[in-house]
């Protein structure tokens, strides 16, 4: 898969809302996320955008996620201690990409790295393209090894 691709399949894609984001499910295994203009994420906000997730990906035996976080505003401890634990209890969700553009959004998604014990595989990226690229091969290689 390439970005091409990726891009074509966005497209198409339903867009699905929550308070503080929008959601596009691409092809059968990728949620792209996109946080909304100045987007200030509580606990709510938290559980209601992964309910969306596992909803849209209620058919996936995996899949993996892409967060473009550059409109983010801020995040409560209570979302991140959430998003912590929801993060570690799914399996099926074996790689997120995370899309930053400033000093700031930066040190909101170096917080998710430091998740402890997560099954999930995360990296960070400045450009979206690469970000893209690096989840498609993250889901080929668990593919091939899952087989």
């Amino acid at each position: 898969m390439s970005t091409e691709n990726f891009y074509k399949l966005l497209k198409v894609a339903r867009e699905h809302q929550t308070r503080c984001s929008k959601a596009w499910l691409i092809g059968e295994d990728i949620i792209f996320v996109e946080c909304k203009e100045n987007a200030e994420i509580k606990i709510e906000d938290a559980k209601e955008d992964m309910e969306l997730s596992e909803e849209l990906m209620k058919e996936a035996g995996h899949f993996g996620t892409i967060i473009e976080m550059a409109n983010i505003k801020s995040i409560s401890k209570e979302a991140r201690d959430w998003y912590s634990k929801v993060q570690n209890d799914n399996p099926r969700n074996i790689s997120v990409a995370l899309i930053v553009d400033s000093f700031y959004t930066r040190i909101i998604a170096n917080f998710f790295l430091g998740f402890k014990n997560s099954r999930t595989i995360m990296k960070i990226f400045n450009e979206k393209d690469t970000a893209i690229e690096w989840l498609y091969e993250q889901l080929e290689i668990n593919e091939s090894v899952s087989g």
